[in-house]
Order: C-alpha cells, then structure tokens, then sequence
C-alpha cells in the first residue's frame, strides 16, 4: 500500500536563524538604498517641522492658613476643628484639577487677543495653517488636547505641562491657566461663603436654645475663618511648589527618534521588496 507524498512545499524545513541572517545579507543592497531614502525622508521631515518647546509647573494643593495648629491642637479626633483644613485644601484642589482645561477658563483666555494670536502659531509643519478662530468650547478642547495635569508618582504633587513653538507662549499660558483657575474657585468659594454667613446670621438671631446657638456660633466661625483665608492674595486651590519653567531644547521633534525610526522602517521596506522580488 502506498502512501500518498505531501507536497514539496510542506516536506521544506522552517527556516532557521542563519537563514534570516542570510536572506538580510543577499538584501543589503536593497535595504541600503531604502535606508538611504528614508534618511533623507527625516532630513526633510526635520526640516518642514516646527520646534516645540515643553513648559511646566509643579503644583500641590494649598495648605489653608491655620491648618498645622488644628493638626497639633489637642481636640477629639473626628471634630470641624481638626479636618476642615484638610477638607477644604483637598476639595479646592480637586475643583482644580477638573475646570483648569474647562469652558469656564476657556472663556477668560479667548477674550484675550494675544493668546488667541498665539494659539494660531501652533502648527506641526511649515506649510500647515493655524486655526484663527476660536470660540470658549473649541478652545476648551484645545485646552484638554495640550495641557496636561500629571500625578508625580507616590505625593500629592502635579505637573502641569504645555507644548508650543513659543517658549515665552508656553510658559504665560501655563501661568496665566493656573492664575485664572484659581481666582475662579476663590470666587466661587467667596459667594458660597457669603451665602452661609448670611444664613447663619439669619438662624441665630431667630434660635433661642443655648445649645444651638452655640452650635451656629461653631459653624459661623468656621465660615468666617474661610472668608478671611479666601480673602488673602495668595493661591487658594493649588500652590506653586516649582514656578513655570520651559525646555532648553525642543521636546518635539526628537532628531535622535525621527533619524532611528525612518531608517529602521527603511530597511524593513528594503528586506521586503527584496523578497518580494526574488521570491514572487
């Protein structure tokens, strides 16, 4: 009885690694010459890019005025005395970290002509065009695309980073983001703040149990103690740990990434069309 042969296709051997090394050997040419156009492909890349440079600031949540003498004050743990502080400092902040690339303080940046002017600038290429026009929602989306809030591993700190052509740009608008999101919350906090005094004022007078007068007497020192600290002129939400500073060198493009990637894509193309041409 025989047995049927399979095809020749199926009796060949894998191929090993001196066979890999071999078929890149007979391909030299070709991925020599791929490479070659791809260089000079990055040359041109290169040379039509425009340079961005990164700024940055370190920021950390505000530590209210009063605060290290509720932590070392002798007051039964769990009481207003000894978690305002911290709750409002981690509430502030966390208000931060979701409006600073939101509509509201888009809405502040685009009344201004020289940062909608500048914004225009932010083009990849040479011949690309920059957008001129900008309202409070697109800017916003600029905002969320651009400016990054990065956690600094294992602390409470962020950095804040922003990428333009412009280095003396990328660092005001880091500023001026920071400086308007904070005046925002302080504002806010502000007439929440007024609302509760009023309030307060308005249920003592009317309560006459000792007990609960005592009580709002509590809660309204506490808010008139959270007007004062909204009140002084210094960052309310975030402080600044590190002031905005910007890159020495462009961060983008990376000569060194652009020159290794286009010349390891050059050869791959090269080893295929050789394989491609000899094994067809």
């Amino acid at each position: 009885m025989m047995v049927a042969r399979p095809p020749e296709n199926q009796l060949m051997a894998e191929k090993t690694l001196y066979d890999v090394l071999r078929d890149i050997w007979a391909a030299k040419f070709f991925m020599l010459g791929f490479a070659v156009m791809m260089v000079l492909a990055a040359f041109i890349f290169l040379s039509l890019s425009h340079n961005f440079y990164q700024a940055e600031m370190i920021i950390a949540p505000a530590s209210p005025m009063g605060s290290a003498l509720s932590e070392g004050a002798k007051t039964p743990e769990g009481t207003i005395q000894t978690q305002q502080g911290d709750f409002q400092s981690n509430a502030a902040f966390l208000r931060f970290e979701n409006i600073y690339d939101g509509t509201s303080v888009a809405s502040f940046l685009v009344q201004d002509k020289d940062i909608v002017a500048a914004f225009a600038l932010d083009r990849a290429f040479t011949f690309s065009e920059g957008r001129t026009h900008w309202d409070a929602q697109s800017l916003s989306e600029y905002l969320k695309k651009k400016v990054r809030l990065e956690p600094i591993s294992g602390t409470p700190l962020r950095r804040l980073t922003y990428m333009h052509t412009d280095k003396l740009f990328a660092v005001d608008l880091i500023k001026r983001g920071h400086r308007i999101t904070d005046e925002m919350i302080r504002a806010r906090i502000l007439v929440e703040t007024n609302q509760r005094i009023d309030y307060l004022n308005a249920s003592i007078v009317k309560t006459t149990n000792p007990d609960h007068r005592r009580t709002l007497a509590g809660l309204l020192m506490e808010q008139e103690r959270l007007k004062m600290m909204v009140s002084l002129d210094q960052p309310y939400a975030a402080s600044v740990i590190e002031p905005a500073y910007v890159s020495a060198r462009p961060r983008w493009p990376d000569p060194y990434v652009i020159y290794s990637v286009f010349i390891l894509i050059g050869l791959l193309f090269g080893f295929v069309t050789y394989g491609l041409r000899h094994h067809a």
